[in-house]
């Protein structure tokens, strides 16, 4: 059963490297090439972005499952891989997984921490969103996106209305349904929170570099553009969505259309890179070991 187990793993991590190496394939190197931005900001920013999401995660995990599971980097880089770029959820499908394999935890207790971790950070998402749309809305804005696409009323609708019911919700039932304590789940809520806050503003500064020409306004409704897209469950190819939106509100913006095109098209390359790059790092016996005891002992 081991073996068969091993051979499972190790059929799944060929079969990810090869749909990302795939999707660069697919791209054509010459054009990513050409695509990529020449200051070196760029990068800094794309790399905050990134890395926001493993090392939020591994913060939460370490302190949800302190001492009884190890928390390797190399686990949250590859969580976010699966997740941002195989399928959703599946990072916390092999989250527990892992933890069922290299911890004495009950399965009962991985997965209530992990339904209360995405919960919780669900809850953080929303609250920001409901946040930006409320101040779009009231500085008559929110028509920009509508008038780029159509369908954006109702993921506007949908988005606004998921977040009117989850937030209050979690709030008054808190009790029933999150098995945290209060203090730990409002410690959580705010990592998660700060993610969010660090990884938008990382975005932000990353598109206004690539094309500073664009007003301010046009990333902030290009910014809640995004978060109404990540809201919406179980929306296909959401990168495309809303690279055809921004390049159709910038053109509504009089901001230029060719370099957000070009801007988009590096972003999702980089991505790919970086993803690739991660997963294979991940597996480097270095990237699986603890150092919070060794942290610890210092």
């Amino acid at each position: 059963m081991t073996l068969a187990l091993k051979g499972l793993q190790i059929l799944l991590v060929f079969g990810v490297v090869v749909f990302l190496s795939s999707k660069l394939e697919n791209v054509g190197w010459d054009r990513v090439m050409a695509s990529l931005p020449d200051t070196p900001w760029f990068y800094v920013f794309f790399t905050i972005t990134f890395l926001a999401y493993p090392l939020a995660e591994q913060r939460v995990y370490r302190m949800l499952w302190a001492g009884e599971a190890p928390m390797s980097f190399g686990v949250f880089l590859r969580m976010r891989v699966y997740n941002l770029a195989v399928l959703s959820y599946s990072g916390e499908a092999f989250l527990a997984m892992w933890a069922q394999r290299n911890s004495s935890m009950r399965n009962r207790r991985i997965f209530s921490s992990i339904k209360d971790s995405n919960i919780l950070s669900a809850l953080a998402s929303n609250s920001f969103t409901i946040l930006l749309l409320a101040l779009l809305f009231s500085t008559n804005q929110l028509h920009f996106i509508t008038d780029a696409d159509a369908q954006f009323e109702y993921y506007l609708g949908l988005a606004f209305a998921v977040g009117i019911v989850l937030v209050p919700l979690v709030i008054h039932f808190k009790n029933h349904i999150l098995a945290l304590d209060a203090a730990t789940a409002k410690h959580v809520f705010l990592i998660h929170l700060a993610r969010q806050i660090i990884t938008l503003l990382a975005q932000v500064a990353m598109w206004a570099i690539a094309v500073p020409e664009a007003p301010l306004d046009a990333w902030l409704l290009l910014l809640t553009a995004q978060l109404v897209l990540t809201r919406v469950p179980f929306l296909p190819n959401t990168d495309l969505l809303l690279a055809g939106l921004g390049v159709t509100m910038m053109g509504m913006l009089d901001a230029p259309k060719a370099e957000l095109a070009g801007m988009f098209f590096a972003a999702g390359v980089l991505g790919q890179i970086y993803n690739l790059g991660a997963f294979a790092l991940a597996h480097l016996p270095g990237m699986n070991r603890d150092n919070s005891l060794t942290t610890e002992k210092v």
